[in-house]
C-alpha cells in the first residue's frame, strides 16, 4: 500500500490482496446500510409509499434508529437531547444519508475494480475519505476500540479473529491518514 502526490492528484497503489480486502469491507458496510432493515422506510411490511415519498425519500412513518450498534454509529441521532427532533430528522434524512454513504462506498469499490494504481483528484479523495471513515467506524464498533487499547491489542494472538479485523482497521487508518496528508501536505 502506497500513497503519493503527483501534481494536483493523489496516486494510490494497492496490491490485489489489499484491494480485495478493502473491497470486501466496503461491500459489507453497504449491505449494512441497505434500507431493508426493519423499521426503515423500505420495510416490506409497510404500505407502499406514494410517488412523492419515493421520489424524495421521505416517509410519513417514523424511522426507528438502527438496531445494529455499528449502523447506529454511522447514522447517530442528530439531536441527542431531543428525541422528538431526532426522530423527525431521522424521518426526513435517513434515506438520503444512507444513499450518500452507499454512493461513496460504491464509488470506492468501482475505483478499486479499475486496477492496481489509482489516480484520484482532491474531490475523489474526499469520497474515499468518507467511505474509509465509515468502514473504520464499523470496525471500531465491532472491535470496541478505545484510545487506551494498546495493551489489549498486544495480547492478541494471530489466530484470534479480532487480529485480522484490527489489522484491517490499522491499515485503513494508515490509508486514510496518508490520503489526508497527500491532499494537504501542509
Amino acid at each position: 500500500m502506497r500513497v503519493t502526490r503527483r501534481g494536483g492528484n493523489v496516486r494510490v497503489s494497492l496490491d490485489r490482496t489489499e484491494r480485495e480486502i478493502i473491497r470486501m469491507l466496503l461491500i459489507e458496510v453497504m449491505a449494512m446500510l441497505d434500507d431493508s432493515e426493519p423499521g426503515t422506510a423500505a420495510d416490506a411490511s409497510a404500505p407502499a409509499a406514494d410517488d412523492l415519498e419515493q421520489l424524495v425519500g421521505i416517509t410519513e412513518e417514523p424511522v426507528e434508529p438502527p438496531a445494529d450498534p455499528a449502523v447506529r454509529r454511522l447514522l447517530p441521532d442528530a439531536y441527542a437531547d431531543d428525541p422528538a427532533a431526532a426522530g423527525e430528522f431521522r424521518r426526513l434524512m435517513d434515506g438520503d444519508l444512507r444513499a450518500a454513504k452507499v454512493s461513496a462506498l460504491q464509488r470506492v469499490v468501482t475505483d478499486l475494480d479499475t486496477g492496481r494504481t489509482l489516480t484520484l483528484t482532491a474531490d475523489e479523495v474526499e469520497v474515499w475519505l468518507q467511505a474509509l471513515n465509515d468502514v473504520r467506524l464499523v470496525l471500531g464498533v465491532r472491535l470496541d476500540v478505545k484510545e487506551d487499547d494498546d495493551e489489549r491489542w498486544a495480547r492478541l494472538r494471530p489466530e484470534d479473529p479480532e487480529a485480522a479485523l484490527l489489522f484491517a482497521y490499522d491499515q485503513l487508518t494508515w490509508l486514510q491518514q496518508s490520503l489526508v496528508e497527500a491532499v494537504d501536505p501542509g
